[in-house]
């Protein structure tokens, strides 16, 4: 510190070293807190005149708080974030970027992007519109626009937190300054990120000038509800009612339909959120890994502070089924291997080494001697795994229905099964309890007005939300027209909840269905060739004012299903693609078209 040129004597400087360097985080962001607060009192005279304030602007202006996800997550911090701004003085206002006009960034003094990445690398379509904009021909340069971004990911996944990531550096090439390195937060918020959100609001209030009191940001905690709630961190053992394969019999797959008991507040839902699930791993996995390790089950390891047998740890803490990118590169900073860390530098040959492996592949390929310490250090926390509810809470009070389709697949002559699925399946009998949360998405809801026609696309288990939408629809007699579009491989053996929906038919709760079975014809049919089939009135459903869901596959069905409404925008309504995508793009803004998508 003494080579520094600053305003303090030695002795000063030594004192102030003496007394931060004790200090923890959180009592470090306290004290930048205090000082940004300090800094905005009015400064000595000298000379009898008013000091001039360097870094703050003159005149007071608000922090901007802009935030994207498709489940509430975003939302959530952003409040959260908002009242630790209120704590410290700094005016805000927050703002979802579904309902934002891109064209008002230009006006944005100080902007906080809070912003998730779905799924590997896409843009959540509640951010799509602003994202599409700063990366399109109309952006606007942003020269007076000062910035941070907070961006919500999985590590998981191979582009971990892409499109805050992308805002980013996007901002910065558009003229905005960056006033503070992007934070990535991964599934599980950490402590340090709360540090890094009161930080930053401490660099706003300064370079806003906002109030003149000492104040300090007041850590908040992830709070998004102000009544209890089960959360991953406390889920709720729900009891098992019901368990059935729906496929039928000759099939080569599996799907799940599991009723659980919810006859408890924490636990309520609407048509169209999720559940999360915690599963635990297979104990023939945790088997192969103690073999190919030589580690000791019964040995004593600490995670988070908590002392338990090393095994406890695989079955219940740890993720062992899938390798990201940051186990493998935590592997190669305890153990060097050049022909591992030709791959990790190899973005195509990384990303097609960890597809589909887990941590037994990985120390078999690249075999290592290692601590269970060490083994800990390198594996991820087991993360829940969310289906979509398939049931309404009031056709069904009490309870939470959800359909899971079995993964299985061979690997590196291993047979391997998924993380939750197998549990879902070997594990969990009827009458046994499975810890369960609910993950609300509002952005997948069913119209404010019943009367209004709704259009739902699926594929296999894309049909789950779609079950809850009718079953609510059904209960009300004013509810308006309904038309199904479900695809699957076979119509004899995948057909799924089939019954339920001519029942429906036959009630007139659907009005509609048309299917795609892709494997029964000699050339492959799906969900967007019968939309193409029914271009002409799907389009007159969307000028009476349609609602249109999607629900599936993210990278394949979804994409087909939106190029399908485009061309019928521009087939039977003459818009040409920017036109059609335009359209899309408002129905989305409007909430006429939402996605459930992974």
């Amino acid at each position: 510190m003494k080579t520094l040129i600053s305003p303090f004597s030695e002795e000063q400087l030594e004192n102030i070293k003496n007394l931060i360097n004790p200090l923890n985080e959180i009592q470090l962001a306290w004290i930048s807190g205090y000082l940004a607060g300090r800094s905005q009192l009015p400064l000595p005279q000298q000379n009898g005149k008013a000091a001039e304030v360097p870094v703050a602007d003159q005149v007071n202006h608000k922090l901007t708080i802009l935030y994207g996800s498709r489940t509430g997550n975003g939302k959530g911090l952003a409040k959260m974030t908002e009242k630790m701004a209120a704590d410290i003085g700094l005016p805000v206002e927050v703002k979802s970027m579904e309902d934002y006009q891109p064209k008002e960034l230009v006006n944005e003094k100080y902007l906080l992007i809070i912003v998730s990445t779905h799924g590997d690398g896409v843009p959540p379509f509640q951010a799509k519109v602003v994202y599409d904009h700063l990366h399109g021909k109309r952006a606007q340069r942003l020269d007076e626009t000062q910035y941070a971004v907070l961006a919500l990911g999985d590590s998981s996944y191979f582009h971990f937190c892409k499109t805050g990531k992308d805002f980013d550096s996007k901002l910065e090439a558009l003229g905005a300054k960056r006033i503070r390195e992007i934070l990535c937060c991964d599934v599980d918020y950490k402590q340090s990120d709360e540090v890094w959100i009161q930080e930053t609001l401490a660099d706003f209030k300064r370079l806003t000038g906002s109030g003149n009191a000492e104040t300090t940001v007041k850590p908040a905690g992830v709070k998004t509800e102000k009544s209890v709630r089960f959360t991953k961190q406390k889920p709720y053992a729900a009891q098992v009612f019901e368990k059935i394969n729906l496929h039928g019999r000759g099939s080569e797959r599996a799907t799940l339909h599991i009723e659980l008991q919810a006859d408890v507040a924490g636990l309520s839902y609407e048509p169209g959120d999720s559940a999360g699930i915690i599963p635990v791993n297979a104990k023939e996995l945790i088997t192969e890994l103690l073999q190919v390790t030589a580690l000791n089950p019964d040995e004593t390891i600490e995670i988070n502070g908590i002392k338990r047998k090393l095994e406890e740890a695989l079955y219940r803490d740890l993720e062992l089924s899938k390798i990201t990118p940051d186990v493998i590169k935590r592997y190669l900073e305890q153990f060097p291997d050049n022909k591992l860390e030709a791959v990790y530098k190899d973005q195509q040959a990384l990303q097609t080494y960890i597809y589909g492996r887990d941590i037994v592949d990985l120390l078999t390929d690249y075999p290592v001697k290692l601590t269970a310490a060490q083994l800990v250090s390198i594996l991820k926390p087991l993360q829940p795994r969310y289906y979509s509810i398939a049931s309404s809470p009031n056709a069904y009070p009490g309870e939470i229905h959800l359909t899971v389709a079995l993964v299985d697949y061979e690997q590196g002559g291993r047979n391997k099964r998924g993380t939750c699925t197998g549990f879902l399946s070997d594990v969990l009998e009827e009458d046994e309890h499975v810890p369960v949360f609910i993950e609300s998405n509002p952005n997948f809801r069913l119209p404010a007005n019943p009367a209004t026609p709704i259009i739902m696309i699926g594929a296999g288990t894309g049909v789950a939300p779609y079950r809850a939408f009718v079953q609510e629809r059904a209960l009300n007699p004013g509810s308006g027209k309904s038309w199904l579009f479900f695809g699957n491989r076979h119509f004899e053996t995948e057909f799924l909840y089939q019954t339920e929906w001519q029942q429906h038919l036959k009630s007139g709760a659907l009005t509609r269905m048309d299917v795609a079975f892709s494997r029964d014809g000699e050339k492959p049919v799906y969900v967007q060739h019968r939309l193409l089939e029914q271009a002409g009135d799907i389009y007159q459903w969307i000028q009476n004012g349609a609602y249109i869901y999607i629900c599936g596959d993210m990278k394949k069905m979804a994409v087909d299903v939106q190029n399908a409404l485009s061309t019928i925008l521009s087939q039977e309504g003459g818009y040409n693609a920017d036109e059609a995508q335009e359209y899309l793009n408002r129905m989305q803004q409007e909430k006429r078209l939402q996605l459930d998508v992974y």
